[in-house]
């Protein structure tokens, strides 16, 4: 048995101003957090990237103390290069060909950014200590916002 007072509740539902309402108030929401959202989804694709290139030098290092030789990371616009074997200047050496990379050895950097640097290319020792230091921009063009990504001379690698 339903109680008297429960029994009106379902028979009429919502009225076409109460819908209005409802509806005016989603897109007051809506309009206010789009440019919030815009902004952040353009700073994360920033940070991504640079992760991403933080994430590609890093192995390269990786790759250098597992297999106890010099590695080179070469960087051309959105592709990045492994050489092994390489002199501390980057010359010479084999391109390795391994996991995430084409037949030709490249790996491509998958966002939308520029990518510049202070140095060619980062050369790692065997011990992991980069030979051959820098400091790489990554620039949004849309926004026009930089992270830096600094590999230094102890072979650390951080995003500024």
């Amino acid at each position: 048995m339903v109680p008297d007072r429960l029994r009106g509740v379902n028979e009429h539902g919502v009225t076409m101003a109460e819908l209005l309402v409802v509806v005016a108030i989603v897109g007051v929401v809506s309009a206010v957090a789009t440019p919030y959202f815009m902004r952040y989804m353009q700073s994360a694709a920033l940070k991504a990237a640079a992760q991403e290139l933080a994430a590609v030098i890093s192995s390269g290092r990786q790759l250098a103390i597992a297999r106890n030789t010099t590695v080179c990371v070469a960087l051309s616009g959105n592709q990045a290069l492994y050489k092994t074997g390489v002199s501390t200047a980057c010359h010479g050496g084999t391109t390795y060909l391994g996991a995430n990379t084409r037949s030709d050895g490249t790996m491509s950097l998958d966002n939308r950014v520029t990518i510049t640097s202070t140095t060619a290319s980062v050369v790692f020792s065997s011990l992991g200590i980069a030979v051959m230091a820098g400091t790489y921009t990554v620039h949004n063009p849309t926004t026009g916002n930089n992270l830096s990504v600094v590999v230094s001379s102890t072979g650390r690698v951080t995003i500024q």
